[in-house]
């Protein structure tokens, strides 16, 4: 009788590690999406993306790296806004992309902030011939530094800055999380019309709750006998 309690704990054991796993390959991309890597302003990131021929998934990477999608931001050595740009970098920028009556102020605009940073990058990743490390390693440090280390031979490949590596890691998560909402080949999304979901309709999240609840109370009623 031991035994075959032992096997039908093992069974019910293995049937919630088969639920919670399933359960999380459904929801966890959601989970990662909404809380872990947050994805704001994709129109207006594809909007400059279009204009500037930039990747619309490099960008959301940096703004990641940079802000966290906060349009308030400001660091301790004073870049401002989603991507964190300097004062003074800025002004080279609004000149580059001939904005008129530009005040650093209005790096706190998400718009100007991702038409600068997006322009920004462009020109770094063109300046050092498509090196994206070293693009990165300027937008974070200067060109100077990146030049410097480039003489040095660390930025052949990501690893050689922590910069570039991160932001090229999360480049790969938001390609994954975010294909259809970063896609700039992508149609305008469509709202969809409000269906009436009936009263009795268990949602999946229910059910999987009632589930894994069911399952459990099984286990503790076995474990008690």
């Amino acid at each position: 009788m031991t035994n075959r309690r032992k096997t039908v704990k093992v069974i019910i054991i293995s049937a919630v590690i088969v639920a919670v796993l399933t359960a999380g390959y459904f929801y966890l991309p959601m989970i990662l999406g909404d809380s872990v890597f947050p994805l704001q302003y994709q129109d207006t990131i594809k909007k400059w993306c279009r204009q500037y021929n930039e990747d619309p998934f490099l960008v959301a990477a940096i703004i990641m790296q940079e802000s966290g999608f906060n349009p308030k931001a400001t660091s301790p050595v004073g870049a401002m806004g989603m991507m964190q740009v300097m004062p003074a970098t800025s002004r080279s920028i609004a000149s580059g992309v001939e904005y008129q009556n530009f005040t650093t102020d209005k790096l706190y605009d998400p718009n100007v902030s991702i038409q600068f940073g997006t322009w920004y990058i462009h020109v770094l990743k063109e300046k050092y011939n498509g090196n994206v490390t070293a693009a990165l390693a300027a937008y974070n440090a200067g060109s100077g530094n990146a030049d410097k280390w480039l003489r040095m031979g660390i930025l052949n490949d990501p690893s050689g800055n922590g910069y570039a590596r991160r932001v090229q890691d999360y480049m790969q998560v938001y390609r994954k999380l975010y294909q259809n909402e970063l896609d700039l080949n992508a149609p305008p999304p469509v709202a969809p019309p409000p269906v009436m979901k009936k009263v009795d309709e268990p949602s999946r999240n229910i059910v999987w709750g009632q589930m894994l609840r069911n399952l459990v109370t099984v286990f503790y009623d076995i474990n008690q006998k």
